[in-house]
């Protein structure tokens, strides 16, 4: 998946099911990788907003919170990646709220 991921070739269209897919595996590698390609201001819009929608699953299920990558998404990803923490941990808000990054 990963691998497929990191596919930048034209005529992979793959890379958005793969991006989604990593999101049930909690292994650091996985969120690296999701994590590089959704901060990557070249990325595709819609791949960044599933790859924030994966990042923001994993770190809900592990409880751990990445406040560096996502003070560095953008856009659609970083209010995809908000809803799903507001929805999953509203614990984190404060949290979120101190980083200085706005929650939905």
């Amino acid at each position: 998946l990963i691998s497929v991921l990191l596919d930048v070739s034209p005529t992979n269209y793959d890379r958005d099911d793969a991006a989604m897919d990593l999101g049930l595996y909690d292994e650091l590698e996985a969120e690296q990788t999701l994590a590089t390609i959704a901060i990557d201001p070249n990325t595709d819009p819609q791949l960044a907003d599933t790859c924030a929608q994966s990042l923001a699953e994993i770190w809900c299920r592990k409880d751990t919170l990445n406040l560096e990558v996502l003070r560095h998404l953008k856009g659609a990803a970083l209010t995809v990646a908000l809803a799903i923490i507001a929805d999953r941990k509203p614990e984190w808000k404060s949290k979120v709220a101190e980083s200085g990054i706005g929650m939905v």
